[in-house]
């Protein structure tokens, strides 16, 4: 589950207040609006947006229709670009092409944005960030959350525990599933460090988060009583209750595992739930 967002329910109070003048009327091609100085915006509910007078609404929420197909509200600025409202139904192709200071919200309900400096080379068009599709990367404080040489440290393994060996090294072909619902809520993925060592011979590991294993190798070694390491960026994924989990699995020989956590992939930053670095 990701991060729930915010509703954004304009204030109309707050949007006069803001407003310096706005004046809007309707044509074939969509609604225009202009901005200009001294009078304050006002229209009492169901009446028209007059200049120069100051109106309270209370609760009321301001509405402005384009009532001859798919208008597009414009708010002009002499000073700069334009705010342009493009409804979603003609969100495409044009919008690629729009002017600066386009906003318009697809079908999906995401919001596209056309943004940057006046010269068009310079120009960014693009879906404005939310936790809804998007992810951010929280540096954490460096923490071992995983050491099989120590008891303590073997914790959060929630499945698998009786398949290691008698000092706690991964048995080849029997994977075993790491928890981190104690660092991270519904987290996306992981950034961190892996490190093998106390191996019998040579062999791979791989992470992954859950499912079927990939055929792929996390680290690689090829002799008994190696120490090596890898960064580690891989996705976390869910097993029953738990909700953000990794799975280990060695082939070939034995070997022990140590894995430190310096990042996680959220929705949101408030799902991490250890020390950000």
């Amino acid at each position: 589950m990701r991060a729930s967002q915010p509703d954004h329910d304009p204030d109309r109070r707050r949007l006069l207040r803001r407003a310096a003048t706005v004046v809007a009327g309707t044509a074939g091609a969509g609604v225009a609006a202009t901005v200009g100085l001294p009078g304050t915006a006002q229209a009492a509910p169901g009446g028209n947006l007059t200049m120069g007078t100051t109106n309270d609404a209370g609760p009321a929420t301001t509405t402005v229709n384009a009532t001859s197909g798919y208008g597009t509200l414009l708010l002009r600025n002499t000073g700069g670009a334009p705010l342009r409202l493009v409804p979603g139904e003609s969100i495409y192709p044009q919008v690629l092409d729009a002017a600066l200071g386009t906003l318009a919200v697809d079908d999906q309900g995401d919001l596209f944005v056309k943004a940057g400096a006046d010269d068009a080379d310079q120009a960014t068009a693009g879906w404005a960030w939310t936790s809804e599709w998007a992810t951010t990367s929280v540096a954490v404080a460096p923490t071992r959350v995983l050491d099989t040489r120590d008891p303590n440290l073997r914790r959060a393994i929630v499945s698998g525990a009786g398949d290691l060996d008698a000092t706690g090294r991964l048995v080849p072909g029997k994977p075993v599933v790491l928890s981190l619902d104690g660092y991270v809520r519904d987290g996306y993925a992981l950034k961190g460090n892996v490190t093998v060592t106390g191996m019998t011979g040579g062999g791979v590991l791989t992470v992954w988060g859950s499912g079927p294993r990939p055929v792929t190798s996390t680290v690689n070694w090829w002799t008994s009583g190696q120490v090596l390491s890898n960064f580690l960026f891989t996705e976390l994924g869910a097993v029953g209750a738990y909700r953000s989990v990794l799975t280990l699995q060695a082939t070939s020989s034995p070997t022990h595992v140590i894995l430190d956590l310096t990042s996680l992939l959220v929705g949101h930053p408030s799902q991490v739930l250890v020390n950000r670095a």
